[in-house]
């Protein structure tokens, strides 16, 4: 090195340059001993001590920090300025021991090549995402009571009744426990067709994955239907749509009466009460309900049960306005329709269903992205925000969610203005909305945006969200069950 260069750089800099250069250098020619002149692998302890062993540094990044320091010095003689390359030393491995305790060998610091600076990315902000229902856990909420209870000769209250919610995407149960609270169980309305063979149901059997079989094929159902419909980017297959039984699909009355039974609990005494939800007359539709309600209600005696049919948007009425007399506008917002009832002191005065729900939302949201509806509902479901959507797909749900909710209210709008058959209300009446389609964050921020757009034709009091939309139908049905055992009236 010439003269000049020394000169130019600091005598403390060049000296622990050299340093690093001269050990990086004893490290390249141990490694070069431990290479085996044919070319193959062959025992490490064969080729270098233990110390060397240890420090298992690739050969690229000690040519990678040599060529750095020796671009070092090219500049500094060179006359550029330059700083002498940093290097952070890895996190020493724990010594391994020995039989024999020697004195541990110095591992040479040998620091890492200079990283990026990475820059911290703000987590993206706190979003409203549903609670997940849990299976049989009791809820918040005590039944509330317009009949005495009625007791037994022991002066013990009769616990009587279950609500049934047949909803387009799951199946829900409600019934009360002995601490007068509800329990629920949810069982998703899909069922998936899979290969039928030894091997296949061998692992399903396995795996403790509910199946039904046919002489043709397996239908794996529930839950982990929709979960494989996600992995093999399928679409589940439902046995409703719409809400009412799906007649493009043949073999959903086996699956649907399997998928009832999965969800229910034995009956507490012969034909006790199950009020179970069907849909109101849908809007521009002739598609009615008489063969849906006898088929469920084949269901639920075969079962042993007394079935009672319940309005579905009543339900959500029974079950979210009690502190307001049952005076208000119930709104059910499912995967199929959105169910509306207008009640005044528990007696329902109108009743309709819309024909577009949370499958509209996920089947052109899909079609939009050019993805199958099931990952549209799974990102929903993940928990999003509708009035701060983050991504491209959240972005499209949100225009959907916003086009759909500006329907169902022009729907209500127009019901409610038909002379001689909607009611009057002279005082603000309150609106609850519940579902599965309400969960997403924002929601209601939506629905309230909308309102200011669109006259309903009734005053308006509060507006809120059930507290637990997913169970509120259910919840309804069983409060009708309880007082129809109780010795209240048979069906709304």
């Amino acid at each position: 090195m010439s003269e000049q260069g020394d000169q130019e750089l600091p005598d403390d800099e060049l000296d622990k340059a050299r340093e690093r250069l001269q050990k990086l250098y004893q490290k390249v020619r141990s490694y070069g001993k431990g290479s085996h002149p044919g070319g193959s692998e062959v025992e490490s302890s064969s080729l270098s001590s233990p110390a060397t062993a240890a420090e298992d540094v690739p050969l690229e990044e000690i040519r990678d920090k040599l060529s750095a320091i020796n671009s070092y010095f090219k500049d500094r003689l060179a006359g550029r300025r330059a700083r002498p390359p940093v290097f952070e030393s890895p996190a020493p491995e724990p010594p391994v021991p020995e039989p024999v305790e020697p004195e541990p060998p110095q591992r040479a610091k040998i620091a890492l090549p200079p990283q990026e600076k990475v820059k911290k990315v703000k987590p993206p902000p706190a979003r409203e995402a549903p609670q997940p229902q849990k299976v049989e856990a009791p809820s918040a909420k005590v039944i509330p009571t317009i009949l005495t209870p009625a007791k037994n000769a022991k002066g013990e209250r009769i616990k009587l009744g279950v609500g049934l919610d047949l909803g387009t995407s799951s199946i829900i149960a409600s019934r009360e426990n002995d601490e007068n609270r509800v329990v629920s169980r949810i069982e998703r309305n899909v069922f998936l067709g899979v290969r039928s063979d030894e091997t296949t149901k061998g692992l399903l059997a396995k795996l403790n994955i509910k199946y039904a079989a046919t002489a043709q094929k397996l239908y794996v159902l529930g839950d982990m239907a929709l979960e494989l419909s996600h992995i093999f980017n399928r679409e589940g297959q439902r046995p409703m749509s719409i809400g009412i039984l799906n007649p493009g699909e043949m073999e959903s009355l086996p699956i649907i009466k399997l998928l009832v039974q999965n969800v229910l609990w034995p009956p507490r005494t012969e034909n006790e009460v199950c009020c179970f939800s069907v849909p109101a007359k849908i809007m521009e539709s002739d598609a009615d309900t008489i063969y849906h309600r006898g088929v469920f209600e084949r269901i639920l005696t075969e079962v042993g049960f007394k079935a009672i049919v319940v309005d579905e948007g009543y339900a959500v009425v029974l079950a979210e306005l009690a502190d307001k007399d049952f005076t208000g506008i119930g709104i059910s917002c499912g995967a199929g329709l959105v169910n509306v009832c207008a009640s005044f002191k528990s007696m329902p005065v109108l009743s309709f269903a819309v024909g577009r729900g949370g499958d509209w939302i996920d089947k052109n949201a899909a079609t939009a992205l050019g993805i199958v509806s099931s990952n549209v509902m799974a990102i929903k479901e993940q928990g999003i925000s509708l009035v701060k959507p983050v991504t491209r797909e959240e972005e499209a749900i949100a225009i959907y969610y916003r086009s759909y909710v500006r329907y169902f209210l022009e729907s209500i709008a127009r019901q409610f203005s038909v002379r001689g058959t909607a009611p009057q209300f002279t005082k603000p009446v309150d609106i609850v909305l519940a579902g599965g389609s309400s969960l997403p964050g924002g929601f209601l921020d939506v629905v309230k945006d909308e309102l200011k757009r669109i006259d309903l034709g009734v005053p308006v009091g509060s507006i809120s969200r059930a507290e637990e939309p997913l169970l509120s139908v259910s919840r309804g049905c069983l409060f009708q069950a309880m007082n129809t055992a109780m010795g209240g009236e048979a069906e709304a």
